[in-house]
């Protein structure tokens, strides 16, 4: 799990390149992991999470998904 701030949480999940990025990594992870993307209620943040057999596949996946969004420039 990690926070990322953002400058707009809904126009960063919402983002068609992110969105094809968590698309990606679901496919990738099929049945050993999940990844969940969820708006922060109090802060500009969008936490990026994802469950896989190990950490450093968790950390991978989280990595890609943050880096498409600073990418589209979302991250502050």
């Amino acid at each position: 799990l990690k926070n990322v701030k953002v400058k707009d949480k809904k126009a960063a999940q919402d983002d068609a390149a992110v969105q094809a990025e968590v698309a990606k990594v679901t496919e990738s992870l099929g049945d050993d992991g999940r990844i969940l993307l969820r708006q922060s209620g109090t802060e500009p943040v969008v936490r990026v999470m994802v469950e896989a057999p190990s950490l450093e596949i968790c950390e991978k996946y989280v990595d890609q998904v943050i880096q498409v969004m600073k990418t589209q420039g979302h991250v502050l």
